[in-house]
């Protein structure tokens, strides 16, 4: 009787152990299935909310206008590409409006290109300046915001900035500070008084839109 009881037991053990260990394994492929839709969904939604904003109008009626405009380039950059390290934007703003003439530049209008971003593939499209050098050109973009992107790519991995990134890296705010690191952009000599001054004119005389 004993005997009979223990095998009793011992079967209820069994089964109660299988059971359990099947609510267990049951519950975990539930949640490992759960965890994938939601994965699946917030993938989803990202993609929707890149196709969905496009890219914005570029307004150049005066000073005002286009810094709204590269900075609405700007949030259109970060909001709509992946792994992107923001630049400094004070930085970013008054290069593109000395390098532009503030929009008006021919390149800037005809090239959209608020950078003086060149060129040294002449199969790819690109204006000639009126000195009309053999090796280069001006590089042509489809959209201001494109040349606003590029210039964000030659600051966050081109050779020449590695000082414009360790500053960023021990997290300097100081925007005047990463100008000194920007010697091999331009051959004026003149070039960073330039670009602190359009700096300074930044923050005491315009609106500086806000990234989101």
């Amino acid at each position: 009787m004993i005997q009979k009881i223990k095998t009793v037991f011992a079967t209820l053990m069994v089964v109660f152990i299988v059971a359990f260990s099947f609510g267990i394994w049951h519950t975990y492929k539930q949640n490992k299935i759960e965890a994938s839709e939601i994965e699946t969904q917030e993938i989803v939604e990202t993609l929707e909310k890149i196709i969905s904003v496009t890219k914005p109008d570029f307004e150049r009626e005066n000073n005002q206008t286009f810094i709204n405009s590269v900075g609405a380039c700007v949030n259109y950059i970060y909001n709509t590409t992946t792994d992107i390290i923001p630049v400094n934007f004070e930085v970013l703003l008054a290069q593109a409006a000395l390098e532009s003439g503030w929009g008006n530049s021919r390149f800037a209008i005809e090239g959209k290109n608020l950078f003086g971003i060149r060129t040294y593939d002449l199969t790819e499209p690109h204006m000639l300046p009126s000195n009309n050098p053999k090796k280069w050109g001006v590089r042509v973009y489809m959209h201001e915001c494109d040349s606003v992107q590029h210039y964000i790519d030659i600051i966050n991995n081109g050779s020449a900035y590695d000082k414009y990134r360790e500053l960023r890296d021990n997290d300097v705010t100081d925007s005047l500070q990463y100008v000194e690191t920007l010697g091999a952009y331009a051959a004026d000599k003149n070039y960073f008084p330039k670009v602190k001054s359009i700096i300074k004119k930044l923050r005491t005389e315009y609106d500086i839109p806000i990234l989101n």
